[in-house]
């Protein structure tokens, strides 16, 4: 069944578990590039995509254990687990046994999100799903960006002794769990049914459909902006600076998420998903061009960015809110395992795509190739529009 309104309690503590994880994931984003010495561009680039690659191998599954098993015991297994393998982290700065943990991480990360959106929509109605969906978004860049913060304290304070920044950041998240532990109760929703059928795409709709490749498009931005850090220290942004420059932007789009998810609610999902389109271009074109005229530039522009930035952020709550709408009731999980899948496979791609662009063109190639990645993801989508609109002889 459907809550009319959100269960404040169960939601606050949801948002705050969530915003505790983040923390750990933020400061491992900033830590990487400096914990991992000697490391080049490209091997960067690629153990820093083994966590996304399992996150997306992992969260078909993870969301229907949530439709099978209920949503509080995959959450609170996946926090306890994200926070045992943030610490181990520290024991070691071996390559490879770091990029094996961070891979581990993926699955934690499937579980953590699917299991975070399968509960919002269940603690929220379709009336104001897309405000719940800002503040989830809000806690989850919110978390990184005070992951950011934290990472730069964290590597100032421990510079000699790195490793400790783990040990700290997995007790935060050990911490989350506790809480969650005590707290948090397995919302309402639909009873299981038998269904034996195990495509994920049964669980949403074909209007859904449509905004699943400008989703992948936004996904493939977000992996690319984990590799930004190595790329900013190259044209002579150090790392308290990119800390600041990443932690404005995701404060920027945290909060723009909830109001812009609230508008949803009123005027329609798809004409806040426009704006969200739109924004995301003049971000990406403002930046290339800032980039192309030296850091000063970028300075100078960041008004313009900055706004672009906000009308950017109101794409993720507006995905969210239009997946939870339109998902079968009983398939929750699964319909946010198959968002994941997309979130985390294109984290994967942009991640990558960072690495191998960075290493030919450097900032500059980063920007062109989100462009022109994102300029085909909203290719398809105006092709499933059409389609779709062509078939039912109506528009979305």
């Amino acid at each position: 069944m459907e809550a009319g309104v959100p269960v404040k309690t169960d939601l606050g503590v949801l948002y705050a578990s969530v915003f505790a994880s983040r923390v750990g994931f933020g400061v491992i984003i900033l830590l990487f590039p400096y914990y991992i010495i000697g490391a080049s561009d490209i091997q960067t680039a690629v153990a820093l995509a083994l966590y996304p690659i399992l996150e997306a191998v992992t969260a078909l599954f993870v969301g229907r254990l949530c439709d099978t098993r209920g949503r509080r015991v995959v959450f609170l297994s996946s926090v306890g687990f994200v926070a045992v393998l943030i610490a181990s982290i520290g024991l070691t700065t071996n390559l490879y046994a770091v990029s094996a943990i961070h891979a581990l991480l993926g699955i934690g990360a499937a579980g953590v999100t699917v299991a975070t959106l399968t509960m919002v929509t269940d603690l929220t109605a379709v009336e104001n799903r897309g405000k719940g969906m800002g503040a989830f978004d809000f806690a989850n860049v919110g978390g990184y960006a005070a992951g950011l913060l934290a990472g730069s304290a964290l590597r100032s304070y421990f510079s000699d002794a790195l490793w400790n920044a783990f040990f700290v950041s997995g007790a935060v998240v050990a911490l989350a769990f506790m809480v969650g532990l005590a707290v948090l109760k397995e919302p309402p929703h639909p009873p299981r049914q038998e269904d034996k059928s195990i495509n994920p795409f049964k669980a949403i709709d074909r209007e859904t459909m449509v905004t699943l490749p400008v989703w992948f498009g936004v996904t493939i931005l977000l992996g690319m902006v984990f590799f930004l850090p190595r790329a900013f220290a190259r044209v002579s942004i150090q790392g308290g600076q990119t800390a600041l420059i990443l932690i404005a932007g995701l404060m920027v789009l945290g909060v723009g998420a909830v109001g812009f998810g609230g508008l949803s609610d009123r005027i329609g999902r798809g004409k806040v998903l426009l704006i969200g389109v739109v924004g995301l271009f003049g971000l990406l074109f403002s930046l290339l061009l800032s980039f192309d005229a030296g850091t000063d530039a970028f300075y100078r522009n960041f008004p313009e960015i900055g706004f672009f930035a906000i009308l950017t952020s109101a794409l993720v709550p507006t995905i969210l809110a239009t997946v939870g709408d339109r998902a079968v009731a009983h398939r929750r999980g699964s319909a946010m395992g198959l968002y994941s899948v997309m979130l985390s496979g294109g984290t994967a791609v942009g991640t990558l795509v960072a690495g191998f662009a960075h290493d030919r063109s450097g900032l500059p190639g980063i920007l062109e190739a989100g462009i022109l990645l994102f300029s085909v993801a909203c290719a398809l989508s105006l092709a499933l529009w059409l389609r779709n609109r062509s078939s039912s002889g109506k528009a979305l």
